[in-house]
């Protein structure tokens, strides 16, 4: 089964679709769909966008995205295996009387709570075996190894990963051009961008540029920009390598040091540098 932009194949034969993409690198054009996604990184890293926000992905990951949520999985270019399960289904496609029953009381939770989007913040492997299985499973294990991981989900703390909820479905047009404005972004946003420059790109002007992209993701351009310079400098904060601050900042596309710093904890609610350390803490406890 693969994920087209915009849209999933149906199966007559499936109600739950698992899916498995395997490659040095895998690259996910902005996408959604009906189903509800849940997705967990085997190996890998890089950028996951959410509707109107940017979050990091590495290995042991679990993210649960919500349906029709325009989302897309960009892996860094230095990863050298990215491997990715994930998880398909709607709550028709378990059937109404099904949950119906008393002791699917869980199961009708999970369908409140995973409106929104979240990711697992607790690193459970019980849920990491389940999703493990889930590729090579068929029949009644299969759909006893969902239930076990719904369970899981359920009961599990998590973070929301966006507030917005699109006041519409995203026509495919609309799509393609939101695609080549994020594709424009992740590629260059650790440079100076020019609004003229990023509008012209779907042949806008800035001023409809700038409406055209607020409407889709309740913020302006800049915002979503200063938000991937924000989670690359996560990601070279935990880098072996242990850069300097200055050099982090440059890499993310900041000019200087300070404006770095105060971005950093405005949406980190921390300074790069006890974000670094409070990583170092956990990895000695």
């Amino acid at each position: 089964m693969k994920v087209h932009s915009f849209e999933i194949p149906k199966s007559a034969n499936n109600s739950i679709l698992v899916q498995v993409d395997k490659s040095k690198l895998f690259y996910k054009h902005l996408h959604q769909h009906n189903e509800i996604q849940i997705s967990y990184i085997v190996k890998g890293e890089g950028k996951l966008i959410v509707a109107d926000s940017v979050y990091g992905f590495k290995p042991e990951d679990i993210f649960v995205i919500g349906a029709s949520t325009p989302h897309l999985f960009k892996s860094s270019e230095q990863a050298r295996t990215s491997h990715m399960i994930s998880v398909f289904f709607t709550k028709d496609s378990l059937g109404k009387i099904f949950l119906e029953i008393p002791e699917m009381i869980e199961l009708k939770q999970f369908f409140r709570v995973s409106a929104p989007s979240f990711k697992l913040i607790s690193n459970n492997t019980i849920a990491h075996e389940m999703i493990r299985k889930l590729p090579n499973s068929i029949g009644i294990d299969k759909f006893i190894h969902f239930l076990k991981l719904i369970q899981i989900l359920n009961k599990e703390d998590s973070i929301l990963l966006t507030n917005f909820i699109q006041p519409k479905r995203i026509t495919k047009e609309e799509g393609r051009r939101m695609r080549l404005v994020f594709d424009f972004a992740i590629n260059n946003f650790q440079t100076q961008i020019k609004l003229e420059e990023v509008a012209s790109i779907i042949h806008l002007t800035p001023n409809a540029f700038c409406r055209f992209f607020k409407q889709r993701t309740n913020k302006t351009f800049f915002e979503f920009v200063i938000e991937l310079r924000i989670e690359h400098a996560c990601q070279l904060l935990v880098n072996p390598y242990n850069y300097s601050m200055a050099a982090i900042a440059e890499m993310s596309g900041f000019s200087s040091v300070s404006n770095f710093n105060r971005k950093f904890k405005r949406l980190k609610g921390v300074t790069p540098t006890e974000f670094r350390n409070n990583l170092k803490f956990k990895v000695l406890q």
